[in-house]
């Protein structure tokens, strides 16, 4: 009887490794390697209804599970599917393992029971409402960004048909509101934007010449303190400041730097001995009628000069020569 017993349990045991392998090739983690060693250690030690027991255990397992399976299955693929294309998109699922937790890897973590099956299908359908929110919200945004950088390009006189073709197809699936569409048109219009030819850039200046602009850029600071020290006040100072100002923002436009550089020191020049010649001063040193070598007491040193190492000192000019 017991031969006969343990014979029966055996054939079982066969059965139930046949079906729960068919499972776990499907994707179920089933536990047949375990139940079937636990069947035949008890088998092997005589304890055939202990042995009987675990193995009805494992059977109402495998029945379960072969009853739920489809429709689980199917919601789980459900969600890989959403759960990829979101990641190639570019969407941040990382939130979404937080928030509705991956159903998968949560159902191979697990003991395999009723329990585990039906919150992996709790989480599953979770998943893949949440995910089918997020990916058409996110494809509607890309999708703007997208429209902005075509329009941009459009009016700078680029080819854009081939991209305005795939973003159009973009838009129909957004309307359709069928987030796998979105994300493919999503993604095949982004390769035709990405082939639209970008707007130049400006070359960044050799370093010499950012050297020789900062060089002559200091030059002129220095003559303008310069001109500053030589008004009688600060009124008239304020408004030689004002005018060399004023000639300085006039929108002109020069071959070189060095060439602007040269046309805002004449305007100073210019401002300048106009400035003088209105105030009945005497001309600058260096200027047409100034005595050789004979600066003006009043007048700033050249801050151009080696010996000129701190800023202008401003003093107010007297009125004559002695």
């Amino acid at each position: 009887m017991q031969e006969e017993e343990g014979g029966t349990v055996r054939d079982r045991l066969a059965s139930l490794r046949r079906h729960g392998a068919e499972l776990e090739a499907d994707g179920v983690p089933f536990p047949t390697e375990q139940v079937g060693r636990t069947v035949d250690e008890l088998l092997d030690g005589g304890s055939e209804e202990k042995a009987a027991q675990v193995l009805k255990r494992g059977e109402t397992l495998l029945a379960v599970a072969a009853r739920d399976w489809a429709w689980i299955k199917q919601s789980l693929e459900r969600a890989d599917e959403l759960r990829a294309l979101a990641t190639e998109i570019g969407l941040d699922v990382g939130h979404l393992d937080t928030r509705v937790g991956n159903p998968r890897a949560e159902l191979k973590g697990a003991p395999l029971s009723a329990g585990s099956l039906s919150r992996a299908a709790a989480s599953a359908s979770l998943a893949v409402a949440v995910l089918s929110d997020a990916i058409p919200k996110h494809c509607v945004e890309e999708g703007q960004k997208l429209g902005g950088t075509i329009r941009t390009a459009r009016n700078r006189g680029e080819d854009v048909a081939s991209a305005v073709r795939e973003f159009s197809l973009l838009l129909a699936a957004i309307q359709d509101q069928h987030p796998v569409a979105m994300s493919r048109a999503l993604i095949a219009t982004r390769h035709a934007v990405a082939r639209i030819p970008r707007a130049p850039t400006m070359g960044a200046l050799p370093n010499e010449e950012e050297e020789e602009i900062l060089v002559e850029a200091r030059n002129l600071a220095r003559r303008l303190h310069r001109i500053k020290g030589r008004a009688r006040n600060a009124q008239s100072a304020a408004r030689l400041m004002t005018q060399v100002r004023a000639a300085l923002s006039e929108d002109r436009r020069f071959g070189t730097p060095e060439e602007e550089i040269e046309a805002l020191w004449s305007e100073v020049d210019r401002l300048t001995r106009e400035r003088a010649r209105s105030a009945g001063e005497d001309p600058l040193p260096g200027e047409a009628g100034a005595p050789e070598g004979t600066p003006d007491e009043g007048a700033a040193p050249d801050l151009a000069s080696p010996e000129a190492d701190g800023p202008p000192v401003d003093r107010p000019r007297p009125r004559g020569r002695p």
